[in-house]
């Protein structure tokens, strides 16, 4: 299950910025890693999509802080991603964006239950619901989310749910560390977020997944002109 897939695999990078807000974030990122060069390198080397999200600190639901960044990429190998940080110039744009940072590589879970759904024309704002925790075994853990998802899913939909995906975290060459597991869901609606993730009977069949502390967050799509890709 840890072994490297031939899908394109997730990156995801969460820090505390450096700069003073988001408005600062997103020229210093435009102008480095987001300009059209960086934009170009990154693409060349196989970087398929790049988003960028501000957290939603929601109490009881989210433990994404005030202050923090997230980025999403799908990168099409870990190779790529690896030659792209490799750059000198890339890393120093990413010390002059975060104080400190998380940059981890996540594989689809081979046999997980996912589905994309389709947005409601009118329904344009976007949301994204993670959980990452320590798991003993992630083919126990993915039958337990799969159970879980399937039960919840008309509610869920019906919630403004787009989207649900599982991964498995990708171990970098020459390091040992736990089994992780990454849920990501997607919405189109807040107000239904919070309703879901405070269900009882929706977030019931989720126990016996990790094998420790799990930690939720909750991100909104970055405001202003961030050049996404």
């Amino acid at each position: 299950m840890t072994q490297p897939s031939p899908s394109p695999v997730l990156l995801t990078v969460r820090g505390t910025l450096a700069p003073r807000d988001l408005e600062a974030a997103r020229t210093l990122h435009n102008d480095t890693a987001g300009s059209a060069q960086g934009i170009a390198a990154a693409r060349s080397l196989g970087d398929l999509s790049h988003k960028a999200y501000a957290p939603l600190p929601l109490e009881g639901i989210s433990r994404a802080k005030a202050g923090e960044l997230l980025f999403i990429d799908t990168w099409l190998t870990p190779e790529g991603i690896g030659q792209f940080f490799g750059n000198p110039e890339i890393g120093k744009s990413a010390g002059a964006m975060f104080t400190a940072r998380d940059a981890t590589v996540w594989m689809p879970a081979r046999g997980a239950f996912t589905y994309h759904l389709p947005a409601p024309m009118a329904k344009t704002e976007r949301y994204v619901g993670m959980i990452r925790g320590p798991v003993a075994s992630p083919e126990a853990a993915i039958e337990i989310f799969a159970a879980a998802v399937r039960r919840a899913q008309p509610d869920a939909r019906r919630r403004g749910h787009l989207s649900h995906e599982l991964y498995v975290k990708l171990p970098l060459p020459g390091t040992q560390g736990p089994l992780e597991l990454l849920g990501v869901d997607r919405w189109c609606s807040l107000e239904g977020l919070r309703e879901h993730y405070t269900d009882a009977s929706a977030m019931s069949g989720f126990g016996g997944a990790f094998s420790g502390p799990a930690e939720p967050t909750v991100w909104q799509q970055a405001p202003g002109a961030w050049n996404e890709w």
